[in-house]
């Protein structure tokens, strides 16, 4: 039998336990229309998956929360992860590169769609520039 290990829903993510089911306001938040309320509200294991997932708003939301020690232990190394992810650009094509399969073949370079484009917040270039 084969494991699949890799496949398991990850049961932490910066040190949160993530085991816990969502709440029903995770599950009414929008990713497009993030508020500051929405996010202070969500308790901190719905906000973390959220961060895991690539909101950048739930991204700055966690890591003020490392930053202020607000329900979780104060970690500037935390917070300052999350605010790098959350200010910086993401999503869009990316070009990948893939190496040679078989006798006589070349490698090539492929492009992989990442999803749909996303700025990085000005708030979270902010708070990172406030904690270097």
């Amino acid at each position: 039998m084969i494991a699949l290990a890799g496949c398991a829903a990850p049961s932490s993510y910066m040190g949160i336990d993530l085991t816990t089911p969502p709440s029903a306001a995770a599950a009414s938040h929008s990713p497009s229309l993030p508020t500051a309320t929405d996010l202070t509200a969500l308790p901190l294991p719905d906000l973390a998956r959220m961060a895991q997932g690539g909101d950048k708003h739930a991204q700055l939301e966690l890591g003020i929360r490392f930053e202020e020690g607000r329900g979780v232990e104060r970690d500037l190394d935390n917070a300052k992860k999350l605010y790098r992810l959350a200010a910086s650009d993401s999503g869009g094509r990316i070009w990948v590169y893939s190496p040679p399969v078989g006798n006589g073949t070349k490698g090539r370079v492929i492009p992989v769609d990442t999803g749909a484009k996303q700025a990085g917040l000005v708030a979270a270039k902010w708070r990172l520039e406030g904690t270097e």
